[in-house]
């Protein structure tokens, strides 16, 4: 089983992202009323994030088929 090194900065840059992407959803009112933001989702987000990525990342390594995913999907012409 490999597992790949994180970059802590990659994945501060990815949280920070959807965090503000959330914030900004919530704000406007599409996950509840306008003008509220739900700071403990948010930090729940926060801690969470990073840990699910990084074991999607480290499932993905170790999945044979996807290294050889841009041979099987080669069309020749």
């Amino acid at each position: 089983m490999r597992f790949p090194s994180p970059s802590y900065r990659g994945y501060a840059e990815f949280v920070a992202t959807v965090l503000a992407t959330i914030a900004v959803l919530q704000y406007v009112g599409i996950f509840g009323p306008s003008g509220d933001i739900d700071v403990t989702y948010l930090v729940g987000m926060s801690l969470t994030l990073p840990v699910f990525t990084y074991l999607l990342t480290v499932a993905l390594e170790n999945v044979a088929w996807v290294s050889q995913w841009d041979r099987m999907v080669q069309n020749e012409g």
